[in-house]
């Protein structure tokens, strides 16, 4: 929890500078795949998400992003078609020019015919960039450990992380990114069976600063 905690006295400490803030937005679309592997293989489904990203700069260091998305995964053979929401806030402090700790937390619902699945997670994680191209280009490296993950219906994972990679290219105020992202969860066995499930996702962004 102390990278949550450095995030937070940094947020509280940059409050009054109300004149540095900066807004950009960023309307996104991504292909996502479902997997689960409760026992009786592999359930796989796979379908579009919209959604976008506001972030507010409260100084050169610090910043507050929330990001809404929603989309349909369609099932493969003899798997449900599901519809998918989430709604999700996340802190951040840079430490170094490239390198960020990261804290947030996310609401997600999962809804088929037979039935609605809510989760929460909390997440504490940083990312990395690397510039390339005379600082127009950079790399981007994402991980987090969810050390506090929720579903309804299910016991908490044993273990339950996000990883990314991706590229963002910049020309003056306006950002293009693609990013591949991975959340993986591993349940406790239940009945002798472990239940394996992960979200992935191909992530095109297009970040506009507007003031």
């Amino acid at each position: 929890m102390r990278a949550a905690g450095v995030i937070a006295g940094a947020i509280l400490s940059a409050a009054p500078a109300a004149a540095q803030r900066a807004l950009t937005v960023a309307p996104l679309v991504s292909l996502a795949e479902h997997r689960v592997d409760a026992g009786f293989g592999v359930e796989r489904s796979l379908g579009p998400i919209l959604g976008g990203v506001g972030t507010v700069r409260f100084s050169p260091r610090v910043t507050v992003a929330v990001h809404a998305l929603g989309g349909s995964l369609f099932g493969s053979q003899g798997v449900l078609d599901r519809d998918v929401g989430e709604l999700g806030v996340e802190a951040s402090v840079i430490t170094v020019p490239w390198l960020a700790l990261e804290a947030g937390a996310t609401r997600r619902a999962y809804s088929t015919k037979l039935g609605r699945q809510t989760w929460t997670l909390v997440g504490l994680g940083a990312t990395a960039r690397m510039a390339f191209a005379g600082n127009a280009i950079h790399g981007v490296w994402r991980a987090a450990l969810l050390p506090a993950v929720s579903a309804s219906g299910l016991r908490g994972p044993d273990r339950a992380f996000r990883a990314a990679t991706g590229l963002a290219y910049r020309v003056r105020t306006t950002t293009l990114g693609v990013e591949y992202s991975l959340e993986r969860y591993d349940f406790p066995a239940a009945a002798g069976v472990r239940r394996l499930e992960q979200l992935s996702a191909l992530t095109l962004l297009l970040e506009l600063r507007l003031r």
